[in-house]
């Protein structure tokens, strides 16, 4: 597929370009930093950066666009969410400036992945292909999961962290099997594409079908800490940084299950009554 990539694109995405580049500025301000501990400035500039993207977010109300050959899409639905991504962020980003520099926490690799969680989050509910849809989950997961072990001294940090990442390994595995047995029924990984030709073939009676859609639910059930799916979180929850809890408890919960609306509403709805 051949992907099309107009310069006016982008002024569509500007609050994730702008959550992008606040990210790897704190990165870069940390590295020069002679002096590695807990700065005023990494937090300052989240709170900077997601107000911006925030502003950006909210000039999107009412517009209805798609981007790069459909693997992207701008609606109301996407920029809802996004404007309730950006406000956890800035919200943690208040809590986290004191926390940080109570628990000795190096503030750049902190704010830079909590940025780049976020932009993760975006990127699944705007996201119209199963590829970028995994794309945008895999960058939230893997910031979430270093954020759970930032608490390098204590025991419990560092197994929230690998429990996390264990499982959520595991749950990928379930996520991307989905993804490939819904491709090998449908021949699309277009979300639109899938429901449009499951529609025409009848795919609602497909064994292969019908399990690819069970496992993306079990994919989505872990993220979203559904029962039975949902045995990780005591551990990971207690053992990870107050405000990453905090982060994880609405913005990753938030961003799964608009990453499961946006899928099974789209791709699936015409099968409502099997899942």
């Amino acid at each position: 597929m051949n992907i099309a990539f107009s310069p006016s694109a982008f002024e569509w995405i500007l609050p994730e370009i702008t959550v992008t580049v606040f990210g790897l500025l704190i990165l870069l301000a940390a590295a020069f930093r002679r002096k590695k501990t807990p700065g005023l400035a990494g937090g300052v500039l989240t709170l900077i950066g997601s107000g911006l993207a925030f502003f950006f977010a909210m000039h999107l109300r009412g517009v209805r666009t798609d981007l790069f050959s459909g693997l992207y899409t701008i609606d109301g639905f996407g920029t809802f969410f996004k404007g309730i991504f950006l406000l956890i962020l800035f919200l943690v980003a208040v809590i986290s400036i004191r926390y940080t520099r109570r628990e000795e926490i190096v503030a750049g690799e902190y704010y830079t992945l909590l940025l780049f969680a976020t932009l993760g989050m975006m990127v699944m509910v705007s996201s119209t292909s199963f590829v970028t849809i995994f794309i945008g989950l895999e960058v939230m997961s893997l910031s979430i999961y270093i954020l759970c072990g930032l608490l390098k001294g204590q025991a419990a940090a560092l197994e929230s962290s690998f429990k996390y990442f264990l499982l959520g390994s595991f749950a990928t595995a379930f996520l991307l099997y989905g993804i490939a047995l819904v491709y090998a029924s449908s021949g699309a990984v277009d979300i639109r594409m899938v429901r449009a030709v499951a529609s025409a073939r009848s795919l609602g009676v497909d064994p292969v079908f019908l399990t690819g859609m069970a496992l993306l639910i079990v994919g989505f059930g872990f993220k979203t800490a559904s029962v039975p799916f949902h045995m990780w979180t005591p551990d990971v929850y207690e053992g990870a940084p107050t405000p990453v809890t905090v982060f994880m408890a609405t913005g990753v919960k938030a961003a799964a299950f608009a990453a499961f609306l946006r899928v099974f509403y789209t791709a699936f709805y015409p099968f409502i009554g099997s899942w």
